[in-house]
């Protein structure tokens, strides 16, 4: 039995419900948000599906139906949400409330509106008895605030395989972000040489090393020709430990450091540029340490050229429901488009309800207007891409 076509309203009650659901990552408890929105979505001729992550933890993926059995355009967002922090709110931020024209909440912004908006699109071109060509599928996805696991399992399990376009609903304020950069993490290793604080001749200070290390890391970027849409990489030292005590030679030091990248650029040649610069600054300092160099975390920059369609389609929409001209940009940020994108072999947009600078601030909020002019223009999009590509 099909239930009637939703309304606009619709998507700040459902904005409302999924932020009285406590999704916080760690440790994340996303299944009952993910079975929140499959009660929503049941009812309209969508297949449902829920994928187990871990305990409590699910994605979520709902697909209409086409005329081909494939993939053609995934709707993706996550439902977990950082911690609303040390910060006194003005707000419970777990209440979902209306104020002045907004939800105030966490992840109202980043990015349950967002997935609101695209599940509100699902059921209105599933109650109009909208068929596309190709499958259209919702992807929720858990854990993208802290590892990204749920992209992660989602493109490992293939259930998305063969989607040629994805629209990610992080908060752009109704812009259209076709470019991401990569996201990098090093861990550098220097082992030296203990020896007594009085005596430090008879040592290797790994610590001393460390410091010209730090000093020198932005080189790795020398050379490097700004992206026309993200500009430069960026390099930041962001932890560094070492030594045990005041009187004692420290034989280790680790650094961990934060690295976004642009298009072009690739883990395996950063990381033996880091290597290089570890030997210059050995034979600079004449310290004789043995260095380690690992990566925690390896995202790669992704970018859709500015003359595919489904940028233009974007545009159009964002231009039809928009209360100002649409910018094209790129984002500094990871998103599981950074995954689901390389994996699918899919172009990508990153297009959402709420300003980017609400992610992870208290009192974070999404305008009403913004919700229901997203729906509108996810609904756009499906559309204008199927009569385009098919």
């Amino acid at each position: 039995m099909s239930r009637a076509e939703p309304t606009v309203s619709d998507v700040a009650e459902l904005t409302s419900r999924l932020v009285r659901i406590n999704t916080v990552n760690p440790p994340g408890n996303e299944e009952e948000a993910v079975h929140a929105l499959a009660e929503y979505l049941d009812g309209y001729g969508l297949e449902v599906d829920i994928q187990p992550l871990a305990e409590r933890r699910a994605n979520l993926i709902a697909r209409l139906r086409g005329e081909q059995e494939e993939t053609g355009l995934v709707l993706s967002g996550h439902i977990d949400v950082v911690h609303p922090g040390e910060s006194r709110w003005q707000v419970d931020p777990f209440a979902g409330e209306v104020r002045d024209g907004r939800i105030v909440g966490r992840g109202s912004a980043d990015m349950k509106g967002g997935l609101a908006a695209m599940a509100v699109a699902l059921t209105r071109l599933a109650g109009e008895g909208f068929r596309p060509t190709r499958d259209l599928v919702l992807a929720v996805s858990a854990g993208e605030e802290v590892d990204t696991a749920g992209a992660r399992l989602l493109a490992k399990s293939r259930v998305l395989a063969g989607a040629r376009y994805i629209v990610v609903g992080e908060p752009t304020g109704l812009d259209v972000f076709i470019a991401e950069k990569g996201v990098l993490w090093l861990r550098i290793v220097a082992h030296g040489r203990t020896a007594h604080g009085s005596m430090p001749h008879l040592g290797v200070n790994a610590v001393s090393f460390m410091a010209e290390v730090a000093r020198r890391i932005d080189s790795i970027m020398n050379g490097i020709e700004p992206n026309e849409i993200l500009s430069m990489p960026t390099v930041s030292v962001n932890t560094i430990s070492g030594g045990v005590k005041t009187n004692v030679v420290p034989d280790r030091c680790e650094m961990e450091v934060d690295m976004r990248i642009v298009p072009g650029q690739t883990a395996e040649g950063i990381q033996a540029t880091v290597e290089s610069l570890l030997a210059e600054v050995r034979e600079a300092t004449g310290l004789a340490v043995e260095t380690e160099v690992a990566v925690l975390q390896n995202m790669p920059p992704v970018q859709t050229p500015a003359d595919d369609p489904l940028v233009a389609t974007t545009v159009a929409a964002a231009r039809a429901v928009g209360r100002h001209e649409p910018r094209i940009g790129g984002v500094s940020y990871g998103t599981d488009g950074a995954v689901l994108a390389p994996a699918l072999g899919a172009n990508l947009v990153i297009f959402g309800p709420g300003k980017p600078e609400q992610a992870h601030q208290p009192n974070e909020f999404v305008d009403l207007w913004e919700l229901d002019a997203a729906a509108e223009a996810y609904a756009q999009i499906v559309r204008n891409m199927d009569v385009a590509v098919g």
